[in-house]
Order: C-alpha cells, then structure tokens, then sequence
C-alpha cells in the first residue's frame, strides 16, 4: 500500500485512500517502527480452512492469533530482512472506513503481529497467487494475494494493489534465496 502514487500507478479515489488509510492505522498501531515496511492485505486459506471444517479454534500464543486470523495485513521489508503477519479485524476497519469521521485510521485496534525471519521460518512456498509460510514451531498461514480486493461490507470500493502484489512477490523471491543459501540441500 504504496502510500505515494507513481507515474505506473492511478491516484486512488477518496474511498479506496480512506479504506488503504484505515488498513495502514490498524498496522502503524500494531507494529514497531511501522514506516519501515510494505503492507499489502491477504487473506488467511488456513484459518478459513480450518473455520469452514469446524475445527476447534483455540487462541493460546501468538502463532495461535496469526493462524486463525482470516485477514492479515502483511508487512515486508529487505532490510533488515523480515515479514510481520498482522491480524486485522476487517469489521473495525471497515466500520471506520464507512464512518464520516475524517480520520479513518484513528482509534485503530492493535493485534499482536508475528515476525516471521530466518530465526523461526521452517519453509514458504509460493504457487500462484497462494504463499504458505511454515513455522519452527509447526505452525503456518497459508497467504492468499490479490491485485484487486473488495470486500462485501463496501461493495463499492476496490482495494487496488497490483503494484504492491508484484513487490510482494519479488520479495518472496529473494527472501526463499536467502533462506536456501542458510540452508543448502
């Protein structure tokens, strides 16, 4: 959610800028030093998998709230090296988005995010527009991206992040490099 337009990419309309601001709060709120990544929205296969089969969902550690969360923003960054998975509650940010309040990213609820690096990253493997990232501890989300988001509660608004897809996946690109040159076969 590239936060300046470029010649490549359209200025956004004023409802998709208040949506991209409300998703950015509820991340800057949730999140150190914030400014220093990529966001893009995902949603979670696995916990809807999970939900959809009616297992039992129990909350008991971090990997617990980021494995069942349905929506996740994903925060990415090269340098240093690292990806934070942060559950979003879509009803808090789409209520703000629908509000008339001018700020849509105040009173953002925080979530626990989980660092994912070469520390407790067992594997990621990427096949079409699906990531899943395993865990150390066994845990794992199963990433789903798309260019173009919209979501039932704003039938309206598309969240256009074709731009930050494309980063997103060259950044999984080198960070499998890097976790293959730590590990060789």
């Amino acid at each position: 959610m590239a936060e300046e337009p470029t010649a490549e990419q359209p200025t956004r309309g004023e409802s998709e800028e208040r949506l991209v601001s409300a998703l950015r709060g509820t991340f800057d709120v949730s999140v150190m030093n914030f400014g220093s990544y990529n966001i893009l929205y995902a949603a979670n296969l696995y916990a809807r998998e999970a939900r959809a089969s009616g297992q039992e969902q129990h909350v008991g550690s971090v990997h617990d709230g980021v494995g069942l969360a349905e929506h996740l923003l994903v925060g990415y960054r090269r340098q240093p090296m690292e990806l934070v998975l942060c559950p979003v509650d879509l009803d808090d940010v789409l209520s703000r988005v629908a509000r008339a309040a001018p700020d849509p990213a105040a009173d953002a609820v925080p979530a626990v995010p989980l660092p994912v690096n070469l520390t407790n990253l067992a594997g990621m493997a990427a096949e079409g527009r699906q990531l899943e990232i395993a865990m150390s501890t066994g845990h794992r989300v199963v990433l789903e991206v798309h260019p173009q988001v919209s979501f039932e509660a704003l039938p309206d608004v598309t969240l256009g992040q074709r731009h930050d897809v494309e980063d997103f996946y060259d950044f999984v690109d080198f960070f499998m490099d890097r976790l293959e040159e730590m590990n060789p076969v």
